[in-house]
């Protein structure tokens, strides 16, 4: 198969570096030994099934979520809200789990040349804690988090704005992402290349973009493409 011809390679996180589902596990069953410490473990099992299901993949507001979770649970003595919101968005980064093959996929293409970049959306404490906490911050040549410069995929601004850092034009660059709009359309709309990771909430969802470069299901395929 052909080799792209690119400068630099941008990855979004979750679902393609990471598994979110399995962060987010992770991070309730801390939650739930934090303000639920002596529920038994039917109940336990229930509501870690819950936080998951309602959380949306983790594309809902937690100004919706946490209310909804605390009507669904009856939960009376639940503490501020703020500090619900403190802890999705300063603990749910400390746990990570990163997809099978994702470290040396990175460090490959930093040995083979290219610039290396992740473009992310999300509040700027949590994706910034996730990138740390994963230890991958160092490897990357630029980061671009959506909360920390106020633009979101799909907008075509905080892929120009990537680029820009790396010194690259746009067609230059190729972005390695799952979600078939945010990632994929945006890139391609952004008039970079694009190489849909199909994985996680969006598995067998929104395939076949046009323009898209392929299609891949483990991150280790994307060496076949440069």
């Amino acid at each position: 198969m052909a080799e792209l011809n690119v400068k630099a390679i941008f990855f979004d996180f979750d679902d393609t570096l990471q598994s979110r589902k399995g962060a987010y596990r992770l991070y309730c069953e801390s939650f739930l030994s934090k303000y639920f410490p002596d529920i038994d473990q039917d109940e336990r099992l229930r509501k870690l099934d819950e936080m998951e299901e309602y959380v949306d993949g983790g594309y809902k507001d937690r100004e919706v979520y946490f209310p909804e979770i605390i009507e669904l649970w009856k939960w009376e003595n639940h503490p501020p809200m703020q500090e619900l919101y403190d802890s999705f968005n300063y603990d749910f980064g400390k746990h990570i789990v990163m997809l099978d093959g994702a470290i040396e996929v990175l460090q490959e293409i930093k040995k083979r040349g290219y610039i290396l970049g992740c473009i992310t959306n999300g509040v700027s404490s949590l994706q910034n804690i996730k990138l740390d906490t994963a230890g991958i911050r160092d490897m990357f040549d630029v980061v671009v988090v959506s909360g920390d410069i106020g633009i979101y995929k799909p907008a075509r601004g905080i892929f120009d704005e990537a680029c820009k850092r790396a010194g690259v034009r746009n067609e230059e660059a190729l972005f390695v992402g799952d979600h078939p709009v945010n990632d994929i359309q945006g890139a391609l709309g952004a008039d970079m290349k694009a190489i849909r990771m199909n994985y996680g909430d969006f598995f067998g969802k929104g395939l076949g973009n046009e323009g898209v470069e392929a299609e891949i299901t483990e991150i280790k395929q994307l060496l076949n493409y440069i």
